[in-house]
């Protein structure tokens, strides 16, 4: 040490410009070494908001199409379980009192008359609820292309028991003059028996997805 102090005190000007050296390096040191920081921070900051932007963006973005869908899919189940019967005990009611008359007066052009009437009128509401149900699915289609594995199983579910549910309303409206002819109420009952498993099935599927759409919302 005594040896250091000799030489600092035998050349003290080389000895204050080397320490002045060593000071303006470590001061640049501190300084970029702080503007680097200081820009990291700043790029940490502004990466943060713009995932926060993103993420409001797309749960902002979600619940819309969610809503939409929900409301959709409500008003589909009210107006197939409320509206459609509504729309078609009118048609029913003319078709018994018609053919009736027909029948009674031995009028067969009318008796046909009056079926193929009615078979209009089913393949018309029928038709009308086909194309709710692709409508739905269009829908449910486009909400796929960015819905988890999970949500897209319980979308495929909701599906087919809406398929089925038309398929199977479908079928029994087309046999439907031939049970009345034959008085078949066994069968109408397992067709009606039939249609509420799969309402009931849809309505279940249908709770569960709004379910799935809860929790994945609270994800982002």
């Amino acid at each position: 040490m005594e040896t250091i102090y000799n030489v600092i005190q035998e050349n003290p000007d080389y000895f204050a410009w080397v320490f002045g050296i060593v000071n303006v390096l470590w001061g640049l040191f501190v300084y970029f070494n702080k503007q680097s920081h200081d820009k990291a921070l700043a790029t940490l900051k502004h990466e943060l908001t713009l995932d926060a932007d993103r993420r409001k963006k797309v749960f902002e973005l979600k619940v819309t199409q969610y809503e939409a869908y929900v409301e959709n899919l409500d008003r589909f189940g009210k107006k197939h379980k409320v509206d459609m019967p509504a729309r078609m005990q009118p048609v029913f009611d003319r078709y018994f009192n018609d053919y009736l008359a027909a029948t009674q007066s031995g009028d067969k052009d009318k008796e046909r008359e009056v079926i193929t009437w009615f078979s209009s009128q089913i393949s018309s509401l029928m038709q009308e609820g086909l194309s709710d149900v692709l409508k739905l699915q269009s829908e449910s289609n486009r909400l796929k292309l960015t819905a988890t594995d999970e949500m897209i199983e319980i979308f495929t579910k909701l599906e087919e028991l809406t398929k089925s549910s038309m398929d199977k309303a479908n079928e029994f409206m087309g046999n439907f003059t031939e049970i009345v002819f034959a008085q078949n109420n066994e069968l109408s009952e397992q067709y009606q028996a039939e249609l509420k498993v799969l309402g009931d099935q849809t309505q279940h599927t249908a709770q569960k997805l709004m379910q799935q759409m809860r929790a994945e919302l609270n994800e982002i």
